[in-house]
């Protein structure tokens, strides 16, 4: 049996309180120790989703035997896109290297290395080469390239000159590691042509960023009922749709906003729920004040979340039609789909290619005359609603099966030279 580092920052851990979804580092490192591996996570102390800190300082918690994780200490942030996660970056690589050169006795079989960011990535990867130990990169973003997208002509020139140090940095870590694994095919693509690399193609693999599912008991069934119900929602009884996500600039909530605006009028019943946290929240609490129609609330827990999704008309993916999200299947898209809820999204690249084939959710071009056609559609005819969900669910499972998933991940992890 191994023992495998994983690396990873912005996920909840299982020293988190809060009935948080685990995502890919806790279902990587549950999955390595049910197959008998060990696991030492090391992580940010800065919880990245909730903007705060676990501890203040370089901390070890001894979970359970073969299990440990280790918080690196780092400023913080209020923002996603800031200069303040610039400099916190910075100082979480600054911090890094110096607790990997006082834990010179850390001896691992494999890392697993969770990318962007991209300074962090760069001394893993370099403590990984003088170790000689095998690591697999695990890219979720289309990191440096994305930092471009508020810019345009000589702006975005100037911009990407002054970025050249993360483009270099990114591209080495991208060529010396052992295995890359990434969201979609689209996603592996742009590595290749990004790094400019000749590697193989036996390097790269893909692994969707699904969760493990979970089915409610009875007592926490009837506990978000309840908890819907003093919000004054009845979510059995209404019909809504809904988003469950962050507030960040990563959403156009201008689509949810048009699509109310017009849904007030023609069927004023229908509600639409949103949900989440993130530093867009009081700016989306003004947007929607005067919408009788939108319902805002701040984050809830994993429960009550299944139940407003598995119970909505459709969730909404109002994501930002830039080149990233052109390319990705984001995981409340597949949480959608997992729940038998079909999605609406504004998106023309690779969401829109997979309700093209499976007929699974709705496209919906964002324009200033939103056509809410489709969400009417999905009002009032029953017949087209049940066929649209039962492809949801359908296409769930033959896209996404989560033990196929992290099998794949840990062969390909144990078997790397």
């Amino acid at each position: 049996m191994m023992h495998i580092c994983i690396f990873q920052t912005g996920e909840p851990l299982h020293i988190d309180k809060g009935n948080y979804r685990p995502m890919r580092c806790m279902l990587l490192t549950d999955q390595l120790l049910k197959k008998g591996h060990k696991v030492s996570i090391i992580a940010s102390d800065f919880f990245h989703q909730r903007k705060f800190h676990r501890t203040k300082s370089f901390k070890k918690f001894s979970i359970k035997k073969d299990l440990n994780i280790y918080l690196i200490p780092s400023p913080g942030y209020k923002k996603h896109i800031s200069l303040e996660r610039v400099y916190d970056h910075f100082i979480l690589a600054v911090r890094l290297y110096i607790f990997l050169n006082i834990k010179k006795k850390f001896k691992f079989d494999r890392v697993f290395l969770g990318y962007p960011p991209i300074l962090t990535s760069l001394i893993i990867c370099f403590w990984c080469l003088k170790n000689k130990i095998p690591f697999m990169l695990d890219v979720k973003d289309k990191w440096p390239e994305q930092f471009l997208e508020p810019f345009e002509g000589k702006f975005k020139f100037i911009a990407k000159k002054l970025l050249l140090p993360y483009y270099i940095a990114s591209r080495y870590v991208f060529n010396k590691a052992n295995k890359i694994t990434s969201i979609t095919e689209e996603y592996i693509d742009w590595i290749k042509n990004f790094s400019r690399s000749n590697k193989s193609n036996n390097i790269y693999f893909v692994s969707p960023l699904i969760r493990k599912s979970f089915n409610l008991s009875i007592d926490e069934f009837n506990k978000s009922i309840s908890f819907w119900k003093e919000r004054d929602i009845s979510i059995l009884e209404s019909k809504y749709f809904c988003f469950v996500g962050s507030y960040t600039k990563s959403f156009d909530f201008n689509f949810i906003y048009k699509a109310a605006l017009k849904l007030s009028k023609s069927s004023p019943s229908i509600l639409f729920i949103i949900c989440g946290s993130g530093d867009q929240y009081k700016n989306i609490l003004e947007k929607f004040c005067n919408c009788q129609n939108v319902k805002v609330f701040g984050e809830i827990d994993k429960f009550n979340s299944k139940v407003l999704v598995q119970n909505a008309l459709a969730t909404i993916a109002p994501y930002v039609n830039n080149s990233n999200f052109k390319v990705h299947i984001p995981n409340k898209i597949i949480e959608s789909l997992e729940n038998q809820t079909p999605f609406i999204t504004s998106i023309d690249g690779k969401l829109k290619k997979i309700i093209d084939k499976y007929n699974n959710g709705i496209y919906i071009k964002n324009e200033i005359n939103l056509d809410i056609s489709e969400f009417e559609k999905l009002i009032n005819d029953d017949i087209y609603l049940q066929k649209i969900k039962a492809n949801a669910k359908k296409s769930y499972k033959e896209l996404f099966n989560f033990e196929r998933t992290f099998d794949q991940i840990i062969e390909n992890l144990i078997l790397m030279e």
